[in-house]
């Protein structure tokens, strides 16, 4: 398989990871509009229940920058699924979330690695084809 082929295939499947990424991000901040974690600070826990709105609005971002090829647009991906895994994987160990929860937070974790894996051959086959 060429390079151009596979960096297509690359292309697409990032694509399709961030476009469920951006829908689980927005259900999870829905359904952490209607089952609100367990804390007493409202300022907190406003802060807490943007977070995947945000991670959503930033999954969009990013899948528009590699759908344009743009420069470090891959790098930028990965250090956004770095960075959601370690937020997340608070949200589990220190709010113990009801299950219904944790499974959006699962998934997205596993989505993130995923993309991660996706996103390091992406800008493994672009230094490849441009040097």
């Amino acid at each position: 398989m060429d390079l151009r082929s596979l960096n297509r295939i690359v292309l697409i499947s990032s694509s399709v990871l961030y476009s469920v990424n951006v829908i689980l991000s927005l259900s999870l901040f829905t359904l952490l509009l209607i089952k609100p974690l367990p804390i007493s600070n409202p300022d907190v826990k406003a802060i807490l229940t943007a977070v995947p709105l945000i991670s959503g609005v930033f999954n969009a971002l990013i899948l528009g920058m590699i759908s344009m090829s743009l420069k470090y647009a891959e790098y930028y991906g990965i250090s956004k699924s770095v960075l959601a895994i370690i937020i997340y994987s608070a949200y589990w160990l220190y709010f113990k979330p009801p299950f219904d929860i944790l499974i959006f937070i699962i998934s997205i974790m596993a989505l993130c690695l995923i993309q991660i894996v996706d996103l390091y051959y992406y800008a493994r086959i672009q230094k490849e084809m441009f040097g």
